[in-house]
């Protein structure tokens, strides 16, 4: 009977495991900076895990970092707690997620996480996604704040901004539209007390409630373009500040609305577009009057109101290596305008919009292929 046992455990012991890996990302990153307070452990697993902390420097500082939960099972966002780094130094720890797969088969994931000091400049690597457009940061007055898309695992990009702290609004905000971003079902889910977890808060304006007077929490990357029928996540992210704008009632819900719609039908219709969507102020060379808003929740910061918004949009049809592509834009007056006025008499060039902006749109492009998109708009191409 012994031997008996002994055979079967044997052979349990020895039978291939069908495993599927366990991923463990960091949504804000390894490295921050010293003001940045949260951010997600996003585990994607079939199977038990648990967090477990081992502190490595400075020596003796420990405890400074703390989990929303430490063991779990199955898919996760936790969320990583940590205050401002006051040291002269910066402060490490190392991240151990193990998982379980039974009694013979243990693994774990190690992340060595860093939160620099006040005096160390975070320099993070430029990405070359064809819809940001070429800019700089300076975490002092400019943040570049980048977000994955949750219904991926945080592996794929859900969009990205360059917010100016100083007038509280976000000069642009750009993202892609696939079927990989909006495959269907789903529907709009508001978080409004979130904040951009990129950004110290102090920086932000807490919208909890609306804007004052008649202008509304107008979404710059809008919610539709993130609905996923297996997650709320994707849609909730879109409600912080750094992505809305206090737009007139009149344009939001009128031609805004009208025009965020065909975007998004432009974008079924290809493999890929890439918008990004804008807010100027003044126009380059010009002396526009800039008004102010404020939260209704948060009445002490004056936010900047548009005096224009605008859409740059790329569209990518073809296999990578193999592609062809089409751009133009869409430059907006912020005034209340029926969804009724024909959507034509907003097109401009992708070099119009550089020449009133200031900025240089799509130029991870080859410089052939940028040249040639941006001079011109194919009005039978978007069927306008």
């Amino acid at each position: 009977m012994l031997v008996m046992v002994w055979s079967v455990l044997l052979s349990v012991a020895c039978t291939p495991v069908q495993t599927v890996p366990n991923v463990v990302v960091l949504n804000v990153g390894e490295t921050v900076s010293h003001s940045t307070a949260q951010q997600f452990v996003s585990i994607a697993s079939e199977v038990a895990w648990t967090i477990e902390v081992e502190y490595l420097a400075p020596e003796g500082v420990e405890g400074w970092c703390s989990f929303s939960q430490t063991e779990g099972e199955g898919n996760a966002n936790v969320v990583m707690s940590f205050g401002k780094n006051t040291l002269e130094e910066s402060r490490s720890l190392l991240l151990r997620v193990a998982f379980s797969r039974g009694l013979f088969v243990q693994e774990s994931v190690e992340i060595t996480f860093t939160q620099l000091s006040a005096g160390e400049i975070l320099e993070q690597p430029t990405p070359k996604w064809l819809e940001l457009p070429a800019f700089t940061a300076d975490q002092q007055r400019y943040y570049f704040s980048k977000h994955m898309l949750a219904s991926s695992g945080n592996t794929a990009r859900s969009f990205s901004l360059l917010y100016d702290s100083d007038i509280y609004h976000s000069l642009w905000v750009a993202y892609p539209i696939s079927k990989l971003h909006t495959p269907g079902g789903g529907s709009r889910k508001d978080d409004w007390g979130r904040m951009d977890p990129n950004i110290p808060s102090s920086k932000q304006v807490y919208l909890k409630s609306s804007f004052n007077s008649n202008y509304d929490r107008g979404h710059l990357c809008p919610a539709a373009t993130r609905f996923h029928p297996n997650t709320t996540e994707n849609c909730q992210l879109l409600s912080i500040p750094t992505n809305m704008s206090p737009q007139l009632s009149g344009l939001n819900q009128e031609k805004w609305a009208q025009i965020e719609g065909q975007v998004r039908s432009w974008g079924s219709g290809c493999d890929t577009l890439y918008v990004v969507t804008g807010a100027v102020f003044r126009t380059v060379g010009g002396n526009e009057n800039i008004s102010y808003a404020y939260g209704k929740s948060d009445s002490s910061k004056q936010v900047a109101v548009p005096n224009y918004y605008y859409k740059a949009l790329l569209q990518r049809r073809g296999t990578e290596g193999n592609s062809t592509y089409q751009a133009m834009a869409l430059w907006v007056p912020h005034k209340a305008t029926s969804s009724e006025v024909s959507t034509s008499q907003f097109v401009i060039t992708i070099d119009e919009l550089e020449k009133r902006t200031g900025i240089d749109f799509f130029h991870n492009l080859d410089d052939a292929t940028e040249q040639a998109v941006e001079q011109k708009v194919d009005y039978n191409f978007w069927r306008m």
